[in-house]
């Protein structure tokens, strides 16, 4: 039975040294990716090493019953240092896994950290492509208006653009003024 348990500690310890390296090759993984996918194998390493810890921890407190029992259950001397040995190794492979879940949640958050930066520098990025586009397409679409034309048609075009440039402008440090005036907008109350 001692030899049974002795193999039970061996075999989760040998699982353990596979979950580390499975995620070691998962974090690879994630530093030359975007996806989700690598994340979602993370958490789903973090939860098995949760069962992990439970299965290690109640076996931990069979084996803490086996010592405390040993003379009640009538274990020779030799075989009571075998139990000890056995619970110091249960022991040590309870605490390696709290440490692989400990190091797995913090890189799991550290990593969506990650993902989450990289994709707020796209978003800037974007934004950036986008207010340099905006004005290009605003001068398009001035150019491109019909009806402005049909109404400004005794006009100089040159004057009647300037016009509505001037008019546009002018809304804009209207909205700015009324943006800034109301305190609502900005979240906090202005005072005085």
């Amino acid at each position: 039975m001692l030899s049974l348990l002795n193999d039970t500690v061996h075999h989760y310890l040998g699982h353990l040294k596979v979950i580390n390296q499975i995620s070691r090759d998962v974090q690879q993984k994630i530093n030359t990716a975007m996806e989700n996918e690598y994340l979602i194998q993370m958490f789903t390493l973090g939860e098995s090493l949760t069962y992990y810890l439970s299965a290690i921890s109640s076996n931990n407190i069979m084996l803490a019953r086996l010592r405390n029992n040993a003379e009640k259950l009538g274990l020779s001397a030799v075989q009571a240092e075998y139990l000890d040995d056995i619970v110091i190794e249960s022991n040590q492979c309870y605490r390696q896994a709290e440490i692989y879940s400990s190091i797995l949640s913090g890189l799991m958050d550290a990593r969506g950290t990650l993902v989450n930066n990289n994709m707020n520098v796209l978003m800037k990025n974007l934004t950036i492509i986008n207010v340099v586009f905006l004005p290009l397409n605003l001068i398009a679409s001035i150019g491109g208006m019909s009806e402005y034309s049909t109404m400004t048609q005794g006009m100089n075009i040159y004057l009647s653009f300037g016009i509505f440039a001037l008019a546009m402008v002018a809304i804009g440090w209207l909205t700015t003024l009324f943006l800034r005036r109301w305190p609502s907008f900005h979240g906090n109350p202005r005072r005085s």
